[in-house]
């Protein structure tokens, strides 16, 4: 009887845990069930978010529009190999130049950014929206202790004036600024007064000066009255260069016969 009972008590065992075994789902099917929860939590946020932009869809329009832009910016970064070419277009611009009409400004901060550029410390790094090009303390190969002991490195509090350039939306802003006005040397006008050494936009571009411009292409138009006077000015000039001429031949001759 005890033998009988315990092939009953281990057969009921087996048949539970064969039980709990098919009741348990697998691996592929736990992970069926995690990607359906997960896309309807995905699906309804995104149904919430069209119901809140049709709810306001003027934020909506300014939360898109913040976000292609951040996009773009991202897009448009800059990188290192980009500064490099800006650097050398603007050596080639100055090289163009004669040294007596280069911009003292411009040549000094080429010719730095090509002195730190040659030595290995110029630095790259992409912030996502923009780039910054910043100066190391030294070359990144270089093996001495100042360059590898961590105690010795710059502090952030000075990262700020290490900065060279910042790179935004396709542009290096700094060096297009120092290369704006590259052909004009301010020390030329310097013995010139001081309210001659700026000139204003309305005096380059004025409405006068265009209008005078264009009628210097255009036809003079005389009246009879203008034509009149001008023929009797001709008149004039003619006859007094007659009686010079006159006068002259007569002085001529009366010296000519002075002596005999």
């Amino acid at each position: 009887m005890a033998a009988g009972a315990l092939k009953r008590l281990r057969s009921r065992s087996g048949g539970d845990g064969e039980a709990a075994a098919a009741a348990k789902p697998g691996a592929w099917a736990r992970l069926g069930v995690w990607a359906r929860a997960l896309l309807r939590d995905y699906a309804e946020a995104c149904g919430d978010a069209a119901a809140a932009a049709r709810a306001r869809p003027g934020r909506a329009a300014v939360y898109m529009g913040l976000l292609g832009g951040a996009a773009a910016c991202c897009a448009l970064a800059p990188s290192e190999a980009a500064f490099e070419e800006a650097l050398l277009d603007a050596s080639g611009t100055l090289l163009l130049l004669a040294p007596a009409t280069r911009n003292r400004d411009a040549e000094t901060c080429v010719q730095r950014l090509l002195w730190l550029r040659g030595r290995g410390r110029l630095r790259h790094v992409n912030l996502g929206l923009c780039s910054l090009v910043y100066e190391a303390p030294y070359d990144p190969q270089a093996s001495l202790y100042q360059v590898r002991c961590r105690y010795l490195q710059p502090r952030w509090a000075e990262f700020p004036d290490r900065i060279l350039d910042v790179g935004f939306v396709g542009r290096w802003w700094v060096l297009e600024a120092r290369m704006r006005d590259c052909d004009i040397n301010d020390d030329e006008f310097l013995h010139l007064p001081a309210h001659l050494r700026v000139v204003g936009p309305h005096q380059l571009c004025s409405e006068a000066n265009e209008r005078l411009f264009d009628k210097k292409y255009q036809p003079v138009v005389l009246t009879d009255d203008q034509v009149d006077q001008a023929l009797w000015e001709e008149q004039v000039l003619q006859k007094e260069k007659k009686d010079k001429l006159a006068l002259s031949q007569a002085d001529s001759l009366v010296q000519s016969e002075g002596p005999r």
